[in-house]
């Protein structure tokens, strides 16, 4: 073992070893004996072989200051939402001021949740659960970058819960309320009537329709590419997938720009748009449409595109959505459940079609019964055998006293009951005394 104490009066054990040519050393002040000593340096070993060592001693660094020279450099260099995380960074700084990495506790930050909360915002109204949930997730992040730059040990976050949520919405613009809404964009407005159809007709989210250039609307293809997307991945969206409109109305909009210029422009400076802000709910009010945001334009065209008949899947990717399940929220209108299928009729997987199910063949044994067979058919229970239907050939049939109907054949003694509805299925059953 590599313990030792330095010199003749050395009060401490101290530790010196190396590992793929690094070499480990400090004190152990803490043991008493050399076989405390040793077993400390084990248990330093084996940290290194984990890639966790010196862990502990990086998560001393404050809080406060890891999100000003590491973090935010960090997300303004990969993330396009980093102006968020400056307000909540803010916040995050402030509550946890003076605390080091290893200081915050889940219990610190379930805390923070709840107190948080209760606050109002600078407006007096209460703060809403999702914006807690915002600044929490901003937390998590730092402590994930923490822990791939060897600051932190782990990620305390990982056991604390996120506020639950019921913030799905279910609006989308009514077959009655558009030609409303297209009669109230005239005058000061009248420039939203063509950027609503081609949000109704294309499903661009608003900030994906306001940055799109010439060079993305191909005439000769008849397509709209959706570049810069939230999910980071291009889309093409044919143009008259709901409504020929929309060609004509990009047409105009492209008349005379070049390939680099936005197709969406202030007419009075020439600049681009760069959002849409009162005109449009403006316009709502004025047709009596309440409750409708911009956004719901695009759910709209999700809505439509399922009452024309399309597939999920053939939905998601002109939505560019990575998860089916979101999709799945934008379909208001249409119940994609399955029918329930007669019990009379077989589902044929491979081809989707659905056909009766057909009887065997099966020979009958010297006492006139039928053979236990296999089937197919979902249909019948027990599917993998069953009793298969009696020939009616050379069978008589009697009633007992009992009210029981049974089958005998000529010169055979042994008789069998008959499923009841028999005679219905086979009226050409001979029925004896």
């Amino acid at each position: 073992m590599s313990v030792f104490k330095r010199g003749n009066q050395g009060t401490h054990w101290n530790y010196s070893f190396r590992v793929r040519g690094v070499r480990y050393r400090g004190a152990i002040p803490e043991a008493r004996t050399k076989w405390e000593a040793e077993q400390a340096e084990l248990k330093i070993k084996q940290e290194v072989f984990e890639g966790r060592f010196g862990l502990v001693q990086s998560g001393k660094i404050k809080f406060d200051i890891f999100v000003d020279e590491i973090y935010m450099p960090w997300a303004k260099a990969n993330k396009r939402s980093w102006k968020g995380d400056e307000i909540y960074g803010a916040v995050l700084k402030d509550y946890f001021k003076g605390k080091a990495l290893c200081e915050i506790s889940p219990f610190l930050i379930e805390k923070f949740k709840h107190e948080r909360i209760k606050t109002p915002t600078k407006n007096g109204t209460p703060r809403a659960l999702a914006s807690v949930n915002r600044e929490f997730e901003m937390l998590s992040r730092v402590f994930t970058l923490a822990m791939a730059f060897k600051k932190a040990e782990s990620n305390p976050c990982s056991r604390v819960k996120k506020f639950k949520l019921d913030n799905e919405r279910y609006r989308y613009l009514l077959p009655e309320e558009e030609p409303e809404l297209m009669s109230a964009l005239t005058g000061k407005r009248e420039h939203l009537q063509g950027m609503v159809t081609i949000a109704l007709g294309l499903g661009l989210r608003k900030r994906e329709q306001l940055n799109l250039r010439r060079d993305q609307v191909d005439f000769s293809r008849n397509v709209v590419v959706a570049a810069k997307t939230k999910g980071r991945k291009n889309r093409e969206i044919p143009m008259d997938i709901l409504s020929p409109a929309v060609r004509e109305v990009l047409l105009k909009l492209c008349v005379g720009k070049k390939p680099d210029d936005n197709v969406y422009a202030n007419p009075e400076t020439g600049k681009p748009l760069t959002d849409i802000k009162r005109s449009f709910h403006t316009a709502c009010r004025m047709a009596g449409i309440e409750g409708l945001w911009w956004h719901d334009l695009r759910a709209t065209f999700c809505t439509r595109l399922a009452l024309a008949g399309y597939e999920a899947l053939t939905i998601m990717t002109l939505m560019g959505h990575k998860d089916l399940k979101t999709t799945m929220r934008y379909i208001r209108a249409v119940q994609l459940q399955k029918q329930v299928r007669p019990q009379n009729f077989v589902h044929k997987l491979a081809t989707n079609e659905i056909r009766p199910p057909v009887q065997a063949t099966v020979n009958n044994d010297s006492n006139g019964r039928g053979e236990r067979i296999r089937t197919s058919d979902l249909s019948v229970p027990n599917r993998a055998h069953y009793q298969a239907v009696l020939r009616p050939a050379n069978l008589q049939l009697r009633l007992t006293g009992r009210g029981i109907l049974r089958a005998s054949k000529p010169g055979v003694k042994r008789r069998r009951k008959i499923p009841p509805g028999i005679l219905e299925l086979h009226p050409e059953l001979s029925l004896g005394d």
